[in-house]
This record gives structure tokens, C-alpha cells and sequence, in this order.
């Protein structure tokens, strides 16, 4: 006859047991542990009707709704940071193009964008190159863009504002650029020294030809070189010292300074940053 399990054998075979069961999954934490904004698919639909109306009567309530989308993104779940980033994106291609004079709620979008991160990289980009704001009246909106392009600090856009900075013939654009570059300050160290570079070598072109003298011939063909050289560099040097500053650890001020600079520290390090060791 089998005898009944003693409390001190039963007790051994219920730990037994329980060591031997699966874990269960942790819960998530950081960001993926926020749950989802259940209002958030209404809020988008909402914008979307508001941008479509023919009459654009709808962008004052949209610019608000805008405003309230953008709050505090770092709260909420990264699927719907996505989602609100698209949603964004499309306030750049849906409906009527507002005119350059009443286009706020562009400027609301890409503010919001902006505050997202590197997933609104990739909307901003498309929207800033996008054909409807071609027109050089779109300008300025362009150059708080492509700011704000930078602010998410989506690395895979450097080269184009870099581009942007270097080339443009808008010098307002070119200030924008160069702005937009100091917000990566923490990009690998390569591509620092890629902007660093180049930005210089632009900085001192329009440098030479601002500080060639005006013509003096009356009889000769009317040189503007000089003129739109110093405008040119009247609207970027604040902005590009600021972001060379930025990404170098130096504060210099002046284009010789950082020529002179460069050239003496072409393989530079920023100022408090920690070299890696050769194993």
C-alpha cells in the first residue's frame, strides 16, 4: 500500500516543479511600456479633414490641434511617434498649397516634426524638398525647415544639408544649412571632420571674395562679386562659427582663426572628448 506524501516531500517536489516552469517575459520597459494613445487615430483623421477643406478655414483649428499633437512626445509609445510623424508629413502634401504668407500651418507641422526625433527625419526631408514650396517665396519656411530637419538629428540627412549650406543660392538657405549641422554633435567623428572641413573651405571662399576690393574703373563691367559675397557672409558666419563651435569644441570667431586652426589640427579631436585607444 502506498504511503502518502509527507508535507516535507511534497513541499520539495512543489519547488522542484516551480524551478523547472518557464520564466515569465519580463515587462517592457522605457518607452515600448507606454501604452498606445487610443485617441491618437481620431486625432489624425481630424487633422487630415481639417488641412483637405477646399476653403482652408479649417487651419486655425488645425494649427492648435498641431500644437496639442506635439506636446511632450517623449511620453508616448514609439508606434505612435511614428504614426503621429507621418501624420505630420502628410500636413506638407495634402490639400491646397497655402500661400507663403498664411502657410503657419506648415510651420506648426514641421516644429512638431522637429521634436520627434530621427523617425521625422525622414518626413521633413520629403516636405523641404517637396516641389510645392519651390517657389522663392517659400524661402523662409524652408530655412525654419530645414532647422528643424536637423533638430531630429537624423543623421542620413547631413550630407544634404551640408550640400544645402555649401551651395545654395539662397543665403538664407545656406545660413539654414549650416545651422541645422550643429544639432549633430554627437555623429561619428569622421563625418565631424567631413563638415568641419568643408564648411571651412566654403567659409573661406566667400571669405576671399568678400575681401576683394570693390572696381574702381568706371569704364569696366559692373562686378557684384564682392557686394553678394560680403551679403552672403553677413547672413551665414554667425550661424556656421556657432555650429563649428558646436561640433569642434573651439570657439573662434573669425575665418583666418579657423583656417589657421585646421590647418595646424587637420585630425582634430573635440575639445573634452576621450581618444579611443588603438588596441
Amino acid at each position: 500500500m502506498d504511503r502518502p506524501l509527507s508535507i516535507v516531500a511534497f513541499a520539495l517536489l512543489c519547488a522542484v516543479g516551480a524551478a523547472q516552469a518557464p520564466a515569465a517575459p519580463a515587462a517592457p520597459a522605457g518607452p515600448a511600456a507606454i501604452p498606445l494613445d487610443p485617441d491618437l487615430p481620431d486625432q489624425l483623421k481630424q487633422l487630415k479633414a481639417m488641412i483637405a477643406d477646399p476653403k482652408m478655414e479649417e487651419d486655425f483649428r488645425a494649427v492648435t490641434l498641431i500644437q496639442k499633437l506635439g506636446i511632450e512626445p517623449e511620453k508616448r509609445n514609439p508606434k505612435d511617434v511614428e504614426k503621429l510623424a507621418k501624420g505630420l508629413g502628410d500636413v506638407f502634401k495634402t490639400g491646397k498649397v497655402r500661400p507663403a504668407g498664411s502657410a503657419h500651418i506648415y510651420s506648426e507641422a514641421s516644429k512638431a516634426l522637429g521634436k520627434l526625433g530621427e523617425v521625422a527625419g525622414k518626413e521633413l526631408a520629403k516636405a523641404v524638398t517637396d516641389n510645392r514650396l519651390k517657389d522663392k517665396d517659400y524661402v523662409p519656411l524652408r530655412a525654419q525647415m530645414m532647422v528643424d530637419l536637423g533638430r531630429t538629428r537624423d543623421e542620413k540627412q547631413i550630407d544634404w544639408l551640408l550640400d544645402m549650406a555649401r551651395t545654395s543660392p539662397h543665403n538664407d538657405i545656406m545660413a539654414a544649412g549650416g545651422e541645422a549641422l550643429g544639432f549633430f554633435e554627437n555623429a561619428d567623428l569622421k563625418k565631424k571632420r567631413e563638415v568641419v572641413d568643408r564648411l571651412i573651405k566654403r567659409y573661406g571662399e566667400l571669405h576671399g571674395k568678400a575681401t576683394q576690393p570693390d572696381p574702381t574703373d568706371p569704364g569696366a563691367p559692373v562686378d557684384f562679386t564682392p557686394q553678394n559675397a560680403r551679403e552672403t557672409l553677413n547672413k551665414v558666419e554667425g550661424k556656421w562659427t556657432a555650429t563649428l563651435s558646436t561640433l569642434t569644441g573651439q570657439n573662434f570667431t573669425s575665418f583666418m582663426e579657423w583656417q589657421r586652426w585646421l590647418n595646424k589640427t587637420p585630425n582634430w579631436t573635440p575639445r573634452g572628448a576621450t581618444k579611443k585607444k588603438t588596441p
